[in-house]
């Protein structure tokens, strides 16, 4: 009776000192298909697709949460991140692809919400793979960097929210300069109203030089969701276009997406698209 009593308090209290760790996976920009491997220690946990969550249950005492990336060649690529996991009962981290690798970043609960609306749940199962040599990329930032950036996911979306106001000020400004100089220098602006996309600066300056000759036309921002996946961010909504004709009022409802790089500090447009909204 005495063991098993014991029995059941030892694995009440290993239950406790457990943490909840929940990996997201969000869908890329530009997404690459491999699956990678979420380890703890020397344990495979869960193999992990694009736009895909997966949630595990890990020992408190763990400090190190590590992901296997495939390489073209054969082999993989391990990142890690150091985090103290019994400080954090529930964490959350966000994996997004990088040249070599991925970057690992914790987030907070508020944070994970919204990636969990924006990804599907996996199952933990055991995973076996042969991962051959692997390539150690050196380790993330401190966990007390990492937690600094969690911390200005929000202000990284209110940086994305000014930055898509501060084209719609400069459109219905009507200065061709003003609106292009938005835009990165290898930015692409697809209108479904042109044969093909503008690519360059040069081009989406031209695209807006007839601005000034159209006085009248105007937008007016609707609904729109931000995501923000590391150094980029992708903000999609409707926007109603507004314009004077003929002594006419004309107003046609549009989709857009804009597609955010942080280059130097500064959030430019890389990918703009746009066309009419269905009625």
């Amino acid at each position: 009776m005495r063991a098993s009593l014991a029995l059941l308090l030892w694995a009440a209290a290993s239950a406790a000192a457990a943490s909840e760790v929940t990996v997201f996976r969000p869908t890329a920009f530009v997404a690459q298909e491999w699956a990678y491997y979420i380890l703890v220690g020397d344990r495979v946990l869960a193999d992990l697709n694009s736009g895909e969550r997966v949630t595990l249950q890990v020992p408190g005492d763990t400090r190190t949460l590590t992901v296997h990336c495939p390489k073209s060649m054969g082999g993989y690529e391990a990142r890690r991140i150091d985090y103290d996991f019994m400080a954090h009962p529930s964490a959350y981290f966000v994996i997004t692809a990088q040249a070599e690798c991925v970057n690992i970043q914790p987030v907070d609960a508020k944070a994970a919400a919204s990636f969990t609306r924006q990804t599907r749940e996996r199952a933990a199962r055991p995973v076996w793979y042969d991962p051959g040599p692997v390539a150690s990329v050196p380790a993330a930032a401190p966990s007390a960097v990492a937690v600094a950036v969690a911390a200005s996911a929000t202000d990284v979306q209110t940086s994305i929210a000014a930055a898509t106001a501060a084209w719609v000020e400069a459109f219905n400004s009507r200065d061709p300069a003003r609106i292009s100089a938005l835009y990165d220098a290898e930015a692409v602006l697809s209108d479904t109203s042109e044969a093909g996309p503008r690519i360059g600066s040069g081009a989406i300056a031209d695209y807006y030089k007839p601005a000034a000759t159209r006085p009248t036309q105007r937008v007016a921002l609707g609904e729109h969701t931000i995501r923000v996946f590391g150094d980029t961010a992708i903000d999609t909504g409707s926007y109603n276009l507004f314009e004077m004709r003929d002594g006419q009022a004309m107003l046609t409802p549009m989709r857009y997406t804009l597609v955010y790089r942080n280059r130097g500090g500064k959030w430019l447009i890389v990918d703009h698209q746009s066309a009419p909204a269905t009625r």
